[in-house]
């Protein structure tokens, strides 16, 4: 999803919110930064091990605001993809 915000939507701002709240509705916050320590090799910071630590990771999507009308209309577009998705087995 964070794809599609980023290379597909540009110019479609409540296209892009639609994506951030579907994302939301499975359980996933786009917004929010993803940052972690690896080791040198990338491989994931073990603590007991010891040794210099690295950041990797990456910024939160940033959007600028809907008005209410586009935002509602962004939201009612989520929630109709999410039950399209039909996740009860």
């Amino acid at each position: 999803m964070r794809r599609l915000i980023e290379a597909y939507c540009r110019n479609d701002p409540e296209q892009k919110w639609m994506w951030v709240y579907l994302a939301r509705l499975l359980g996933t916050d786009l917004m929010r930064d993803e940052y972690y320590a690896i080791n040198e090799d990338g491989t994931p910071y073990d603590d007991d091990v010891g040794g210099p630590a690295f950041v990797d990771g990456r910024d939160g999507v940033k959007l600028h605001p809907l008005d209410a009308e586009r935002d509602a209309a962004a939201r009612t577009a989520a929630e109709q993809r999410f039950k399209d998705l039909d996740l009860t087995e």
